[in-house]
């Protein structure tokens, strides 16, 4: 049997540009290329973050805007790991960090969520755009800036936390910001499961 190679090549080039969108995305949105950022989301994405949690594209986009002037800017590293395809549908899971400076309780801290993130993308007149953008919680830790300076938390609030997402659930709130505890992490792994379950059967055509 002679190998399929237009089909092969077919696959890798969904794979690619579909790992090309998730990095341009948050690559963009660091670097506020806002333009650049909206360009990659579809009209009606749906987007799920520790701070936002709605439908659109561009309000996503001028949500982020407005998010970035008050917070500053948070980095992401985005390493795409795991890309499926059917037809015009797909999906990709990222592995990823977030991180940000804060200074809860007038101390400055810094953050690290380790992450990943994980999209439906559509392909719209031959182009892929993000359908969805979640994030799939793992760990997270957070230190003071200057070395041995002392860091002083409200460890009954942090008892509270999910451990998948305690420390960027605490800097949240110290800006006013609630942050639900029921959002994807790999310490509910019942629930996960449940997610991939239903995003393999959009992917096989289902809604």
């Amino acid at each position: 049997m002679q190998p399929d190679n237009d089909g092969r090549l077919q696959a890798m080039l969904d794979r690619e540009e579909l790992f090309d969108l998730v990095r341009r995305e948050r690559f963009a949105r660091d670097q506020r290329r806002f333009e650049v950022m909206r360009a990659c989301f579809h009209d009606d994405a749906y987007i799920r973050t520790t701070w936002y949690e709605g439908h659109g594209g561009q309000a996503y986009v001028d949500a982020t805007r407005e998010w970035m002037s008050r917070t500053g800017s948070s980095k992401h590293w985005v390493f795409p790991a795991f890309a499926q395809v059917a037809g015009d549908r797909a999906t990709v899971e990222s592995p990823a960090m977030i991180f940000n400076r804060a200074k809860p309780n007038g101390v400055e801290v810094d953050f690290f969520v380790f992450c990943r993130f994980f999209s439906r993308a559509v392909r719209e007149n031959g182009a892929w755009k993000l359908r969805t953008f979640e994030v799939i919680f793992e760990r997270d830790t957070m230190q003071a800036v200057v070395p041995g300076e002392n860091l002083e938390v409200d460890r009954e609030f942090l008892s509270t936390l999910r451990s998948s997402y305690r420390f960027i659930t605490y800097v949240q709130a110290s800006r006013n910001v609630h942050v639900d505890q029921n959002l994807l992490g790999d310490d509910r792994p019942e629930e996960l499961a449940a997610f991939h379950a239903k995003e393999e059967r959009w992917l096989a055509g289902g809604d």
